[in-house]
């Protein structure tokens, strides 16, 4: 294949999201391979996937141009390349003062590039025809501003993006020059609507600058100095690197074989290109550390040297004491575990291992997210056009697998009806429950993250807009719904006990309000107030007592493990080391795991047979063999997954299916906030959990040096050896505590089913402490002694002081206050790592606020105010989510500032003359700025943590 020798924006654009000089070498100077051909369908070119997503590109764009064009803001000019006076005709005919240009084609200006490849002491480069989407155009008193602006239907800017708008940018700069034209100071990135451009008009507002300013360093450097000097480089010492990114690319073919023949990095599958740099690194360091052996390391293949490299634990801890973060990330990378054995095999790398002989190996590490075994599996496969307006998928295909029930074993639907026929599911699932003493285990399974996305993407936007019946959106939603099948954990009746009690706390309630409580929770609203009252004592009690909830062990065991969909790819990635380099997916993972005889379809296969662009197989038929072939690799994956001891890896067995969810709130939007705030809470517990299960494994690491006294009692010195910390505020008041800092070392038990074995931090109960201010007193002592008997010997909770660097700025410092129960000796020398927990003072008072405000709404509702008809039944929190336009500017906001204005004055004047009182009204500039809002707006909202004294500032706003 022979190269173009020169270059467009694009193949720069696609240089920067490969990473890979490779390509852009084999782009200029042409590879001898031959135009690769899409698997399974022998069709030479573009897949058909890479077209529909080409052409949602293209939808986007003349959904654009049409839009601008409606608005009076479009001009068209030829297509053809244009000269600068041209362009000025063009501009000066239009009378309008604001506009955007589209069809403007040029040739870059070779001379005046050729002269800044000379001052870099580079060669020249040639580049292609230039076609910037738009060029935006503003009149100004000194003549035109101009602007490029590129079209993407991305979700978010990416680096790519930057490379080509800089680069029409620097071209245009040349070619239209001073005095009529004049370059804005940024470029743009026009993305389509958050809601879709489908469903949504374009907005200018969309439109991300970027500051050229903060481009032109660097990408100057890669245009005139880097880029030339790939293109001259022999092919052979081209910078590449075989990896997930590389699928999909015309000179993949070249690179797989090579990347294996060679034993590149790229042999092991998922090694991104910031993994390869980390173990580049690490190879390079025992090299220069390698004496007298440098001739037979350079005739090793990097497999091999890294292989020699983890079988000598002595030199990769003599490594580590220098390059501390540099070995604890290359230990995740390869899946190693934190210490290694000396003289034992088990330290040896499955991903590593895999690689050399060819052979699948199995990561010994306790999985949480997979279940061990269910009665009823549900395998769905999901088809989803890229091209498509439709958020959540096309068509979908769920197979049953089941030995207990009869169920249908396989479902069809278009998206339209996959909310009923889901429901329809559930319901005989649920009805099977029922008959079943023990219950019946149900668990559902997708192979990728995208398509549990897309499930969600579907059943929330069915919640929203769908004509389907509520009772089947409601009963998908909370059967699996990410977030809303959590609150069916025994975390709920936690936070709902919380919030039931402060509501009940913040003074007496009336009849009404009892009957509206009661109503709300499914009990009994006859009798007395006293009645009444005690009733929902003894729920609350119910809740708090319940068995489930009891204790710390059974919450950790309830919350974060196994999803409502497992995402099976990612289980087998987590389990298992394949033999299979750069990249794989279900047709590589079901091809290496299970008998040839099975072959799996690929995406493309399958996305052809939904274009029906051939007359292959049917989609029917292709969605029921993939769905065979992820049950088959969940059963080949609970085969492998077993310790060297003989117990499984797969700590959980599914659990019984429920769609029941607990509904407090009866206006739609209370409910709806009521459900966002427990998810906020439960998502960030997720996230916790997931980190601590792998044992932190991005946490900053810190030596102990030794401990001083500071201000507020003794505080603990450690040198930072790895990762980042955030220097904390200068003028914080009070100390969170909102670290938990443990002792970073190897497992104290070598079963890998051992409770010891599962790290300190993943036994640690947020929740039950969240609210609690730090050090604990005797009457909150006590929550801390529910915590596990591991916590409370190994793990101390901790407030970071302060950061900075040490007399000759040589070392990071860290300053810590430590709060716990176990007898913590901090030995000099000794590695800890510090890791996050969950502070939560609001939680509660929220969900008991929004309960309010709905006991307010219903009243309302039923009484006899004759505005009850707006839908917000003049409760002003309401008010404010269904008419904010009432919420606007005050009249008199600008006498209110000039008083307020002459009062900070007076009080200044008088704290200077040596009156105190006054000079305890002198607002800081956070408060003066929060006075100022609440002085302008009818409605101002003041955060603050505790201690910043919000309250005595809001109780002086309304004195004044």
């Amino acid at each position: 294949m022979s190269g173009k020798q020169s270059l467009s924006a694009t193949n720069l654009a696609v240089h920067q999201h490969l990473n890979c000089d490779l390509y852009i070498h084999n782009v200029y100077n042409g590879s001898t391979l031959p135009c690769i051909t899409a698997p399974d369908t022998g069709i030479t070119g573009p897949s058909e996937l890479a077209k529909a997503q080409y052409k949602r590109g293209l939808d986007w764009e003349t959904c654009l141009y049409s839009w601008l064009d409606q608005s009076q803001l479009l001009l068209k000019v030829p297509s053809m390349p244009f000269e600068a006076n041209s362009l000025l005709e063009n501009i000066q005919a239009d009378d309008r003062s604001h506009f955007f240009i589209t069809g403007l084609t040029f040739w870059p200006p070779k001379a005046l590039l050729a002269e800044r490849f000379a001052a870099a002491g580079t060669e020249p480069l040639n580049f292609g025809l230039a076609k910037p989407d738009l060029l935006e155009i503003k009149r100004t008193q000194e003549g035109v501003r101009w602007r490029v602006i590129d079209a993407k239907a991305s979700k978010f800017v990416k680096t790519s993006h930057h490379i080509q708008i800089y680069f029409y940018t620097l071209c245009l700069e040349y070619l239209l020059s001073q005095p009529f034209f004049h370059g804005a100071i940024s470029a743009g990135v026009w993305l389509p609507p958050k809601d879709g451009f489908y469903l949504n008009l374009p907005s200018v507002n969309d439109i991300k600058s970027i500051s050229i300013s903060l481009l032109a360093p660097a990408l100057d450097a890669f245009l005139f100095r880097d880029l030339s000097r790939i293109i001259a480089l022999p092919h052979e010492q081209v910078k590449w690197h075989y990896n997930p990114l590389c699928h999909g690319c015309k000179y993949e073919s070249e690179c797989r074989p090579r990347a294996q023949t060679a034993g590149e990095l790229g042999t092991m599958p998922n090694i991104s290109i910031d993994d390869a740099k980390f173990l580049k690194d690490l190879l390079r360091i025992s090299r220069d550390r390698t004496s007298g052996l440098s001739s037979r390391i350079e005739q090793l293949t990097d497999i091999e040297e890294l292989h020699e490299l983890i079988a000598n634990p002595v030199k990769l801890e003599n490594i580590a004491a220098s390059s501390p973060g540099l070995v604890k990330k290359s230990k995740q990378i390869l899946a190693l575990p934190k210490k290694l054995r000396r003289n034992n095999g088990s330290s040896l790398s499955p991903v590593l291992e895999a690689s050399r002989t060819n052979m699948v190996e199995l990561i010994p590490r306790r999985n949480f997210t997979c279940p061990s075994q269910e009665d009823i599996a549900v395998v769905i496969s999901v088809v989803h056009d890229p091209s498509s307006p439709n958020p959540g998928g096309e068509s979908f295909c769920l197979t049953i697998y089941s030995h207990k029930a009869t169920l249908p074993p396989v479902i069809h639907c278009p998206g339209t009806e996959f909310i009923l026929k889901l429901a329809g599911l559930i319901r005989s699932i649920t009805v099977l429950q029922l008959g079943d003493p023990r219950g019946c285990k149900t668990q559902f399974y997708v192979w990728s993250f995208g398509e549990q996305a897309l499930i969600q993407s579907h059943i929330v936007n069915a919640a929203l807009t769908s004509s389907a019946h509520d009772h089947d959106i409601r009963l998908c939603v909370g059967a699996l719904a990410q977030g809303a099948s959590l609150l069916q954990t025994t975390f709920q009746p936690l936070l709902l006990s919380g919030a039931l009690l402060s509501f009940l706390a913040k003074g007496k309630r009336n009849k009404a309000e009892y009957k509206a409580c009661l109503e709300r929770l499914g009990l009994s609203t006859e009798g007395t107030v006293e009645v009444l009252r005690r009733r929902i004592d003894e729920a609350i009690r119910k809740l708090q007592d319940d068995p489930a909830t009891s204790t710390q062990e059974e919450r950790r065991k309830e919350f974060g493990q196994l999803p409502r969909i497992v995402v099976l790819k990612k289980e087998v990635e987590r389990q298992l080391a394949l033999p299979l380099p750069g990249y794989w997916d279900l047709p590589q993972c079901a091809d290496i795991l299970l008998s040839s005889a099975m072959v799996c379809p690929s995406d493309e296969h399958i996305f052809t047979a939904y274009k029906k662009v051939d007359a292959g197989d049917s989609l029917d038929d292709l969605l029921v063999r993939r769905n065979q072939c992820i049950y088959s690799v969940l059963q080949n994956l609970r085969a492998r997954a077993v310790s060297s001891a003989g117990y499984s890896l797969l700590v959980n067995e599914a659990k019984i299916l429920s769609a029941k969810f607990m509904d407090v709130c009866l206006e739609p939007h209370l409910r709806k906030l009521f459900f966002m705030q427990q998810f906020e809470v439960l998502a960030k517990l997720t996230e916790l959990w997931q980190s601590r299960i792998q044992g932190c494994p991005d946490a900053p690491t810190l030596e102990y040096r030794n401990t001083v006294q500071g201000m507020h009692g003794p505080e603990h010195v450690f040198r930072l050896v790895s990762g980042n910390l955030d220097v904390p505020s200068t003028d914080k008041d009070m100390a969170f505590y909102d670290k938990l800092l443990v002792l970073d070392s190897s497992p104290s038990s070598s079963k890998e089913d051992s409770h010891d074995d599962i790290p300190v931090e993943a036994l640690f109960d947020d929740l039950g402490v969240s609210g609690l201010v730090f050090p604990l007193n005797r009457y909150t002592k006590k929550y801390w002694e529910q915590q596990d008997s591991r916590v409370q010997r190994e793990l101390v909770v901790a407030d970071l002081r302060n950061v900075y660097t040490d007399r000759d700025r040589q070392e990071t410092m860290v300053s810590l206050r430590t709060w716990g129960t176990c007898q913590v000796l901090f030995d000099e020398g000794c590695i800890y790592r510090l890791s996050p927990r969950l502070v939560d003072f609001n939680t509660t008072k929220t969900l008991s606020t929004l309960f309010e405000v709905d006991l307010l709404w219903g009243s309302a509702a039923n009484g006899d105010d004759p505005g009850w008809e707006n839908g917000h039944h003049n409760i002003p929190f309401l008010q404010l989510i269904l008419d904010p336009n009432s919420f606007d500017k005050i009249n008199m906001a600008k006498e209110y500032l000039r008083i307020e204005n002459e009062m900070q004055k007076l009080f200044r004047d008088l704290k200077g003359l040596g009156n105190d009182i006054a000079g305890s009204l002198v607002l800081k500039a956070s408060q003066h700025r929060a006075a100022q809002r609440i002085l302008s707006n009818r409605l101002s909202v003041i955060w603050g943590p505790p201690g910043d004294r919000a309250i005595s500032f809001l109780i002086c706003g309304q004195k004044f």
